[in-house]
Order: structure tokens, then sequence, then C-alpha cells
């Protein structure tokens, strides 16, 4: 039995903790996995021609003057993050703003930024995605909105930017906002920071991969495929860009490239159940999958010590559980202060998570709708939970937003 089936199975009967709806497992690992997939439904993927031998290609890094950047060779900006975060001691929230409009943090991980999506049409039976980047201005102590279509922070406040999707180039952002650009010899998608901060990952496509099909009076889609063409390598500290050809593979759940736990590899996301990873090597070279490799649908993943797993709950009163690494005991994570928790996004240290969960009780509670749903800051024991914004009153559709979380 995978674990949709026992999720399924035992949230179909009601918790007793709570009255959840039927089905609501259903939804609930649906809305999770439809994050980034192209059809969204958010987005999709299909099988492309190897494009001939792979290219290295020297660059550097400019500011929008043309003047060359000095690097440090850990492989972040001499002068610093774009974001410098103020010292907390305590949780910083912003409980009655969805999104929010003050800092949201604990004293380990921060919501640095986030994107606000929506569609926009291009004919009668194609729409794109589009997303509106917000990062957080230490300056003004707010989220202000960015010119970016793309972003990714590393932990420190680190930013990589793309203008477009299908951007010839990748920008790191200095602390004044400005960006210091590496070309890219293919067009690139998708943007993410390796594990030691040090390098960038690309993902690149035929053509805008977040095209989709527009849905008809019956509810229906075309299904829109773009192809990924392979994936570029930037070394941050030398402003080196090296592209490798990968096709995508229909079979995969999801086409976008990231890096494995230690940054020696990359994977792609299977439709699997559990979730299946397909690793490869920064050649773009199949390779076996780590020996301590794990997998999960839960965001939040390993804790930063590596003692504990977040994953899906087979218990019939939790979506979530947490898997203890060394005994593989699995406890669920049941409702808290009034709130079921949909998923997990991020540790802040061993003992708490940033979560999604929607309000059990009220008119708009989870038995009307589980999208209306609010971070929170819960206890890894159940304990306690602190919101950390308001509710989102529908995360399924336009106009709601997506956080971007990483350590401090």
């Amino acid at each position: 039995m995978t674990i949709d089936d026992v999720v399924k199975e035992t949230l179909g009967r009601w918790a007793d903790e709570a009255q959840v709806p039927q089905g609501l497992a259903d939804r609930a690992l649906g809305g999770r996995r439809r994050g980034r997939i192209r059809t969204f439904a958010v987005i999709a993927g299909a099988t492309a021609a190897v494009v001939a031998a792979a290219v290295t290609v020297p660059a550097t890094i400019q500011d929008t003057t043309g003047t060359q950047i000095v690097l440090a060779r850990t492989g972040l900006l001499a002068d610093g993050p774009a974001i410098t975060l103020p010292e907390l001691t305590e949780v910083s929230a912003d409980p009655d703003a969805s999104p929010p409009t003050r800092l949201v943090s604990t004293p380990e991980v921060a919501l640095y930024a986030y994107y606000v999506w929506d569609h926009e049409k291009i004919s009668d039976k194609r729409q794109i995605l589009k997303r509106t980047w917000y990062l957080y201005n230490p300056a003004t102590a707010a989220y202000e909105k960015t010119p970016w279509a793309m972003v990714d922070v590393a932990p420190g406040g680190y930013v990589a930017v793309l203008e477009e999707q299908q951007a010839r180039r990748v920008g790191v952002l200095s602390p004044d906002g400005q960006a210091r650009w590496v070309d890219l010899e293919r067009p690139a998608s998708t943007v993410q920071w390796s594990p030691d901060g040090g390098r960038l990952l690309l993902t690149s496509y035929a053509a805008n991969p977040d095209e989709q099909g527009r849905e008809d009076e019956n509810g229906s889609a075309e299904i829109v495929r773009v192809a990924r063409t392979g994936f570029s390598v930037v070394d941050v500290a030398t402003g080196q860009a090296a592209f490798r050809p990968l096709a995508s593979d229909e079979d995969m759940y999801e086409q976008d490239l990231r890096w494995s736990d230690d940054g020696t590899l990359i994977w792609e996301q299977g439709g699997a159940q559990p979730p299946s990873r397909r690793f490869y090597d920064l050649e773009g070279r199949p390779h076996e999958a780590p020996p301590k490799a794990v997998t999960t649908h839960q965001k939040a993943g390993l804790s930063p010590g590596g003692r504990t797993l977040a994953t899906d709950s087979p218990d019939k009163g939790a979506v979530v559980g947490l898997a203890d690494v060394a005994t593989g005991r699995v406890t669920a994570l049941k409702p808290v202060a009034g709130h079921w928790i949909e998923q997990a996004l991020a540790w802040s240290g061993e003992d708490r998570l940033v979560t999604w969960a929607c309000e059990l009780e009220g008119t708009d509670g989870c038995r009307i709708s589980e999208f209306r749903n609010r971070l929170l800051l819960v206890d890894a024991d159940g304990g306690g939970a602190v919101p950390l914004t308001g509710f989102r009153e529908n995360s399924q559709q336009p106009g709601s937003w997506e956080p971007l979380f990483a350590r401090r």
C-alpha cells in the first residue's frame, strides 16, 4: 500500500481530535504537489532531443555600469549579503496580514521573500503563469515589490535573480540592490543556490515553461508541454558558467532541477510513491542516489541536525509526520492550537517547524475549505503554536502568495 493509499484511507475516518472533512488528504497532498507543476495546475514537462556537446562559457560578474566585481573565495559577494536581518531572540510575526508587511522570522529561519501569482492571457486557449516577487528590505523594515521574474535566497540573505523567464543572464544582488550579472550560454527559467552558497543551478527550457492551457467552460484545459534542454552551473566566486544538455523525461513528475543535500549532485522529481528522485552528476550523467538520500513530500525535509525528517503521516489524525531518523519511528503532527497542519515548510532549529495550517473552527474552518490557511510556527512535539501571518483566503486562486524561507 502506498503512502497516498494509507493517508486517503485513514483520513477518510475523522480524527478523534477534530472532525476533518472526507477527502482532505487528497486535497492537501494534491495542493502540495501542485506547487511547481507546470499545469497548475501550475506547470508540466515533456521529452526533448539531447543537445550536442557540453559547452563551458567564461563569464565575469559585473555591476550595472560594467565594472568587474571581486568576489570572496567563499562564493559570496565580498561586500556582504543583499538582505541583513536584525538580530532576534524571539519570533517576529505579522499575524493579521496576508501576505505579510512586517518581517516574519525566528532566530533561526526567515521569510526573506514571497511571490504573488496570477495568470496572463495570451490567447483564447493559452495563458502564462506570472509571479510578482517581494523581498524584505531592512532599510524600510518591509517587503517591497521587485522587478524580478525569479528569485532564490541563500542562507544569510544572499539573493540570486532572473529578469524574465528564458533569461540570458543571472544576477546576484548586492546590499544596495544592484545586480552583478553572469551571462548564460542558454536561456534559463529557474535559479537555485547550492547548499554551500557558492554556486547557482539554473534549468533551461526550449520555451517559456510557465505557459499553460486555459480552462474551458467544462473546466478542462489543453496540456502544454515544454521540453527541458539542460542546465547551467555558475561558480559565484569566479563568474564561470557551464551549460550541460539534459533532456526532459515524460515519466518524471517535475522538470526543474535541484541540488542534492551535499551539493555534489542534482536531481529531478518523479511521480512514484513514495516520491522518487532521479540523480545526475554535474556533467548531466545519470548517477546513483546518495547512500543516505531521503525523500519526502514535505518541503522542510531533514532537521538542521539531521535527527528528524518531516514526512507524510500514516496516522489517521494528521497529514504531516515526524520521523526519527535513528529509529524510523513516525510521530503524527496532530492538530495544535485549533489548527490542522497541512504542510511542513521549514525547520526552525531542531524543535520547531514553520507550517501551513487551516483553522479547524469558525465560519471558514477546515470543514469549509482547507485552502484557507496561514503560516504557523509549531513545536515539533505538538505542544504549542505561534501564528506568523494572517490567512490566505484561497491558496489555489490567482492572487494568492507563496513564501520563500531560508536560514538566517
